[in-house]
């Protein structure tokens, strides 16, 4: 009998309760959370489809126009502003503002090449022009010749992949480098490439300067 008594005790004691009742959940509770997590993924796309990032051209690359005619004004025009741009390279304006700057000069291959032998020449006159090798190649070297800078903009027709530069040209703009690094420290001026390795580290992306740097460890004559 005592323990019926106790049981509706109990009972009218949580009827009588004075704490705050429970809260009701909003209907519209999950219709927000919905909104913001919709709100949120818009606004990632967005800026996705706006500022993708580099590596996104490995799975979709973003169409371009072909190279232009390199005598229209538009590809005059195009080819100043590069130039001025490459001109103003940090690393450049870097490099000309070392200590050592005065043990250096600059020069750029290719601006003297005699017509007869550009039209027949791979890098001087096949892949010259606005979208592909726009400007001549800019080269730093030490005046003792052991030690060069190349930069050379690449352009968006010159692509294995679209938006990512072939790796042929890339091994034919080091070839060339090199070459030219190694042939003025031979004594009779002349050579040719006998081996080149080389091991790709990372995609090269288009419509940008790249930089290559080379320095003679020692040289050897082959017979």
């Amino acid at each position: 009998m005592s323990s019926n008594i106790l049981r509706r005790i109990l009972t009218n004691a949580r009827g009588f309760s004075t704490g705050p009742p429970p809260a009701a959940r909003s209907p519209y509770r999950h219709l927000r959370t919905l909104a913001l997590g919709g709100s949120v993924a818009v606004t990632g796309y967005a800026l996705g489809a706006v500022y993708p990032h580099p590596y996104i051209t490995f799975i979709s690359s973003r169409p371009a126009p072909a190279p232009p005619d390199p005598d229209s004004p538009q590809s005059i025009v195009y080819t100043a502003a590069l130039e001025q741009t490459l001109q103003t390279l940090p690393l450049l304006t870097s490099h000309r503002a070392q200590p050592d700057a005065h043990e250096w000069y600059e020069t750029r291959p290719y601006v003297n090449y005699p017509e007869q032998l550009r039209v027949n020449s791979l890098t001087a006159g096949a892949l010259r022009g606005p979208g592909k090798l726009a400007l001549p190649p800019l080269v730093r070297a030490r005046k003792d010749e052991s030690e060069a800078i190349v930069v050379v903009h690449v352009g968006r027709g010159v692509c294995g992949h679209d938006g990512i530069i072939h790796g042929g040209l890339l091994a034919t703009i080091l070839d060339e480098s090199l070459a030219r690094t190694a042939i003025t420290n031979l004594p009779e001026k002349i050579g040719v490439t006998a081996n080149l390795s080389i091991n790709y580290r990372a995609p090269t992306f288009a419509d940008q300067a790249s930089t290559s740097s080379f320095h003679i460890l020692r040289c050897l004559t082959r017979y």
